[in-house]
């Protein structure tokens, strides 16, 4: 059997097979339209994932119906409400300027051959991330943020900042002009992307 990996393990350029163009224009990290969203982001890190808590996201009356009929039912158990501690922008821009895809779009070129880090570094540097990052919900919000981050770039270098901004929904246009407002890094990253055009 192949040996599990933590992501801080594997090749930058793994990226550049594994990610679908469609899943680097999509915008809906967040399943925005669901009544209910289930899944782990946020929820406690725990090594037995089949039997861990998950996240639920309620977002309107319907949903907490079906959240109430299953709990009713005894189909659901409901742990305590998620938290989050820790900053999330600074990791979330450090990830963008550091994916391997958002360096492509830059540079311009092919994306190099790279054999990732060594499995002792990257458990070692996975544990520090664990350690200092944004934890819970933070970390979702981490997540959702680098997501949205490089798929809008990926959007303004394929199809250009009209077409990239009309395809945003609202709640991304928010995240989006939020770290063109606070972040050099990434104004530099949407500037340079607009200029090759």
């Amino acid at each position: 059997p192949i040996p599990r990996t933590r992501h801080t393990g594997l090749p930058g350029d793994v990226a550049d097979f594994a990610i679908a163009d469609s899943c680097l224009a999509c915008f809906d990290y967040t399943n925005s339209l669901a009544d209910v969203v289930v899944g782990y982001m946020g929820a406690p890190l725990d090594s037995d994932m089949a039997h861990s808590y998950q996240t639920v996201t309620v977002r309107n009356a319907r949903g907490e119906e079906m959240i109430r009929s299953a709990v009713n039912a005894g189909r659901l158990d409901m742990g305590p409400e998620a938290t989050g501690k820790g900053g999330h922008e600074k990791f979330a821009m450090a990830t963008v300027s550091s994916d391997k895809l958002v360096q492509k779009m830059v540079d311009g070129g092919e994306m190099k051959e790279q054999k990732g880090m060594p499995r002792f570094l990257g458990e070692i540097m996975a544990s520090v991330m664990t350690a200092v990052g944004p934890k819970g919900v933070s970390f979702a919000r981490y997540s959702i943020d680098y997501h949205l981050l490089r798929n809008y770039l990926h959007c303004l270098n394929v199809w250009g900042e009209e077409r990239a901004n009309g395809m945003l929904p609202e709640y991304s246009v928010d995240i989006v002009e939020k770290y063109l407002e606070t972040d050099e890094s990434f104004r530099k990253l949407v500037e340079s992307l607009k200029s090759k055009r």
